[in-house]
């Protein structure tokens, strides 16, 4: 059973991160860069002791009942939460130097909301 489930715009922000790994780096890098996101979201599915939950600063004031984590793999943050099935759910995949506007802290609420991702 696969342990990490995307939700549709995360995975689409991979498929965008492997095109500009791809462009500027070349496959090889690419396809290291996408592994070793994997490999840290597999670590994340097995151990919970390293999820951080996103903070009341970071949420700017916005309150929902279900919890949004937040890691760290290299260049990017990756928000996600804990499915009904135990599963960990990919919400959002964002290159640390993009600021974290209220529009993208909404859309992880209602995604947060969703079943599955």
């Amino acid at each position: 059973m696969r342990r990490v489930l995307f939700h549709p715009i995360a995975d689409g922000e991979q498929d965008e991160i492997f095109q500009w790994s791809f462009q500027t780096w070349g496959q090889r890098q690419a396809e290291d860069y996408i592994r070793g996101l994997h490999k840290h979201l597999n670590k994340l599915a097995e151990t919970p002791g390293l999820w951080r939950l996103l903070t009341k600063r970071l949420r700017l004031g916005i309150e929902t009942e279900v919890q949004i984590f937040v890691s760290r793999y290299r260049m990017h943050y990756v928000f996600f939460r804990k499915l009904s099935d135990d599963r960990l759910g990919v919400l959002r995949l964002i290159h640390v130097r993009r600021a974290l506007p209220r529009k993208l802290q909404r859309e992880l609420v209602v995604m947060a909301k969703e079943e599955q991702p």
